[in-house]
């Protein structure tokens, strides 16, 4: 069941050509003032999504309305991806294949399967190939044509073939999310027998030299799947190896490349990532930069969009890694003029890096800004990991700005935020906030110091732990409490 912004939100995640592309395609058919077309106009001209105006507007009608809306999008949609997307023309001669058959044209349903087979055997698509072999069996006697036991025989080892490639890709790909989900949960591993258990539970030895697998698809994976597992184990040079491999793979397939660029910049990005953590290697980094943004498919407003996000972000942990905060707060109007440009203003990744920076070099007045357009506009993200961290920001923000009253708004407005996401008493944020950040902000000047030491206690005893989280806002969390154990006693 979709929610009430489902549809305000696909409006903008649009680009201007989708909506231009949309407007005129539904004006195709001469209603001009049509409501959808209205309601279209009204969602789209809304910074927030305020759903009662519409209820005056459009009355009775608006969730109908609403729904016939969101349906004739994603169909204009599907139309504008077909000009220039191969998986979806693939699928769009299948369905021409299965008219004609049906109409009885078999030599006319065949070539469009032919045409469909090509495209989906160039973009290495081995379920679509799949699909084509099930239609080819399923209509082979009713092609009112010779069949020959070699016609059967030939189908079947094209489906041997394609079974086999599927059930090596889908094994490296569940091997990917599973080591991606490890590193989310631990980050690195910390120990031989971490790393024994880790081996133990999940079959590493798919990502050895000597099972390195034939498929494509596969392949690609495998790649992946090394860069994750030695991320883990902390050996950055065999990452920057794999990462570079996983990137330079796209090249043999310049089809598949054209089709899926955006897979292409997030390995690219993976990579530049990787050369901003080894001493040395920031040259290499600016190289893949330039030469990315210099590929033919950069040119569309959709992928400059996507360079732009994962780029932005990358330069941003960079200095945030480094600890060069002056640095990172230099290149935020940069950024910020940008994600106004693609229409990222939403983007709570981006926003709450941003947030970060402001908070880490005392900018709490553009912090508390931040926050709060994460907090109202960003609710619906599903990044509840960023949410629960950036109030805590802001909280500390209107501390240090002498707000006291909204200070203990705050407060109670990140307690009901917490019990609303059950976010039980022992965890991490409620516990900085309930237990440490209250005893602060209550504290005598004698009291002070001592309770700032309480929380650097905490948030080092965490971070020592064998069995550490990589736990958001962490990091920076210490680095405030340690300018606080700097300033002189009078100064707080």
């Amino acid at each position: 069941m979709r929610s009430k912004e489902d549809l305000f939100q696909l409006i903008q995640a649009m680009s201007k050509s989708e909506k231009r592309y949309f407007v005129l395609d539904a004006k195709k058919s001469g209603r001009t003032d049509s409501r959808y077309l209205n309601l279209f106009d009204a969602i789209n001209d809304m910074e927030e999504y305020d759903e009662e105006p519409l209820k005056k507007r459009f009355a009775a009608n608006l969730s109908s309305d609403k729904a016939y809306l969101y349906e004739a999008i994603l169909r204009s949609m599907r139309d504008y991806r077909s000009q220039s997307s191969k998986a979806a023309q693939v699928k769009e001669r299948l369905m021409d294949a299965r008219f004609l058959y049906e109409r009885g044209l078999y030599d006319q349903s065949t070539e469009r399967i032919s045409e469909a087979k090509a495209m989906a055997a160039e973009l290495e698509d081995q379920f679509t190939l799949l699909e084509i072999n099930r239609e080819e069996q399923v209509s082979l006697f009713d092609r009112r044509a010779k069949v020959q036991l070699e016609h059967i025989e030939k189908l079947n080892e094209e489906r041997e073939r394609t079974l086999k490639a599927i059930d090596e890709e889908l094994k490296y790909l569940d091997l990917y999310y599973r080591l991606l989900l490890e590193v989310y949960n631990q980050f690195s591993l910390k120990d031989d027998k971490s790393i024994d258990m880790l081996k133990t539970k999940l079959p590493i030895n798919l990502i050895m030299e000597s099972n390195k697998p034939e498929c494509a698809q596969a392949l690609r994976r495998y790649y992946q799947c090394n860069v994750m597992y030695f991320n883990l184990i902390g050996d950055l040079d065999k990452v920057y190896q794999f990462s570079i491999k996983a990137v330079n793979w796209w090249d043999d397939f310049p089809a598949l490349k054209e089709e899926e660029f955006h897979r292409y910049i997030i390995n690219v990005s993976n990579l530049v990532n990787t050369c901003y953590k080894i001493e040395g290697y920031f040259p290499i980094a600016q190289e893949w930069i330039e030469r990315l943004k210099s590929e033919k498919s950069s040119e569309s407003t959709h992928n400059q969009k996507v360079i732009f996000q994962y780029l932005s972000l990358s330069k941003l942990l960079y200095h945030l890694n480094k600890n060069q905060f002056i640095e990172a707060s230099k290149i935020l109007p940069e950024i910020i003029e940008g994600m106004n440009k693609f229409g990222l203003k939403r983007n709570i990744v981006l926003a709450g890096n941003i947030a970060t920076v402001y908070f880490l070099v005392g900018d709490y007045s553009n912090c508390i800004k931040t926050v709060e357009s994460i907090t109202k506009t960003m609710k619906n993200s599903g990044r509840i990991d960023i949410q629960k961290i950036v109030r805590l920001y802001k909280i500390i923000s209107l501390y240090e700005l002498d707000a006291i009253e909204k200070t203990e708004l705050e407060i109670r407005a990140t307690n009901r935020f917490y019990k609303t996401n059950e976010l039980e008493s022992g965890k991490f944020e409620n516990t900085v906030l309930n237990v440490y950040l209250k005893q602060i902000f209550n504290s005598t000047v004698s009291e002070f110091k001592q309770n700032v030491l309480h929380l650097k206690n905490y948030l080092t005893e965490i971070k020592q732990s064998p069995n550490a989280e990589q736990l958001l806002g962490l990091d920076e969390l210490a680095i405030w409490i340690d300018s606080k154990l700097k300033k002189p006693s009078y100064l707080q």
